[in-house]
């Protein structure tokens, strides 16, 4: 199996955040190359990493410590660069006078680390920090999870039940991932696993406004996007995605070809995810499959996703007449059923789906039905040329009451469209809530759409840009 060459060139980040004070001054560059403290039993997989990372290009030895206990790393802190500790959630107790401490990198369940930027000043990571990331993000790679496969601290084949009930085999490490269902795309993205893409379809980024988005988010986009001249759900260029050398192919259980794609002998996960829960269980299937880290990011996902759904509906179970919601789709008389994600998300907004009874997926209606239900709002989709015009400018939308009381709004996208069941939609789920009732809603779209991409695109965000997306 072809393996994906590690590599990582130094980014340019913005400083996110800063480090609760503490009584331990940061030294974490005083030896001559970055210092690691982690646990006694750690030394095994640690010094397998750390030697592994030392002989590739360009990389740099380090100077492991092990201690015996957590709280004697949070003690020392101070004299690290990266904390290896099953406490990885607690934040070390380091003043800085710049820089900041990272987000958890999962090494192995219940192994957590950090690695502490403390001489990156000027908004750009510094060399020596980037080193001690890198190191962090070698161990957490399929090259890092092979090591820890071969010391016997990982399993060398994950065994899940997908969502079309089947049972997958999914050989360890995934080095390449093809992701022909553009939804399950941005998945990998969620569980911090997009380096591994080899070939995808991207639901949202045909448009320009779309594929400047997916550009902020991935610059090797294009790239992965038209690596295999046909690849989507109803049909797909076996050989040339042959030649990719996928180990992981991410479907829906709808897509028609993967009879043929069973012929290549790679393990095929399909999905199916047209509610909160389906997107929640998506992405611990996935996560499972990709290694700790990716399990870890998945977990860290769904509780943000659940958290936000607990914060909005304690905001909007006492209103006493919900709005009621028209959701529409690429035509003004196009709608989603019943079964389909966007009626669970204005549900979840604590609104009524007029279009609630209706089953399967997009149904075309008339406008003799639309006035029967007279919705208080209409909502329509980021993509497909649906626009406002359609319904403000068309004198027989004008009796419709969300029409003439100017209540008709355009949902968001970055990329993918904020109305589908990726990652993103917990946004959307935000900005209908804060749309319908902005006097009740205490969470705030843009700070939201701000952590958000943070957290689990990489991408910092400024707050202007937010706000643009929001508004």
């Amino acid at each position: 199996m072809v393996k994906r060459t590690w590599f990582y060139g130094l980014l340019v980040v913005l400083l996110v955040g800063a480090a609760a004070p503490g009584v331990v001054p940061a030294q974490a560059q005083a030896a001559d190359g970055p210092v690691v403290l982690a646990l006694e039993s750690a030394r095994e997989p640690v010094e397998a990493w750390a030697a592994a990372f030392a002989s590739m290009e360009g990389g740099a030895a380090l100077d492991l410590r092990f201690v015996a206990t957590a709280s004697e790393i949070m003690a020392r802190a101070g004299e690290a660069a990266v904390i290896i500790s099953d406490t990885y959630e607690e934040t070390p107790p380091i003043a800085f006078e710049c820089g900041y401490i990272s987000d958890v990198f999962m090494l192995l369940p219940g192994l957590g680390a950090r690695y502490l930027a403390s001489n990156s000043c000027s908004g750009v990571l510094d060399p020596r920090d980037a080193l001690a990331r890198d190191f962090l993000r070698f161990a957490i790679s399929p090259a890092g999870q092979q090591l820890a496969i071969d010391l016997g601290l990982l399993p060398a084949v994950v065994e899940i039940v997908d969502q079309s009930g089947a049972t997958v085999r999914v050989p360890q490490p995934v080095w390449r991932i093809a992701s022909p269902y553009s939804i399950a795309t941005y998945y990998v993205y969620g569980v911090g696993a997009a380096d591994r893409l080899v070939a995808a379809g991207y639901l949202g980024a045909r448009d320009p406004e779309g594929k400047a988005g997916m550009l902020k988010l991935d610059p090797n986009f294009e790239t992965i996007a038209n690596a295999v001249s046909t690849l989507n759900q109803q049909e797909a260029n076996i050989e040339e995605l042959a030649a990719l050398h996928p180990d992981l192919i991410l479907a829906s259980a709808r897509t028609s070809w993967l009879d043929a794609a069973a012929a290549l002998g790679v393990s095929i996960l399909r999905f199916e995810g047209e509610s909160p829960e389906a997107l929640q269980d998506a992405m611990t299937l996935l996560g499972a499959v990709l290694g700790p880290h990716a399990a870890y990011q998945a977990e860290q996902f769904n509780a943000y996703y659940s958290r936000t759904l607990d914060a909005i509906l304690a905001q909007t179970q006492t209103i006493a007449e919900p709005v009621r919601v028209y959701f529409s789709g690429t035509n003004p008389l196009r709608v989603a059923s019943g079964d389909m994600y966007q009626t669970a998300m204005v549900e979840a907004a604590g609104a009524i789906s007029v279009t609630a009874d209706l089953t399967g997926y997009w149904n075309d209606v008339n406008l003799e039905q639309v006035a029967v239900w007279d919705p208080d709002v209409i909502l329509f989709v980021p993509y497909g040329g649906a626009n406002v015009e359609a319904f403000t400018g068309a004198a027989e939308w004008s009796a419709i009451r969300a029409v003439y009381e100017g209540r008709v709004y355009r949902l968001p996208k970055l990329s993918a469209p904020w109305d589908t069941p990726v990652p993103d939609s917990i946004l959307g789920i935000i900005w209908i809530a804060q749309t319908l009732y902005p006097d009740q809603m205490s969470l705030d779209c843009a700070a939201e759409t701000m952590t958000f991409y943070r957290l689990f695109y990489g991408y910092v965000m400024s707050e202007g840009e937010a706000q643009s997306i929001c508004k």
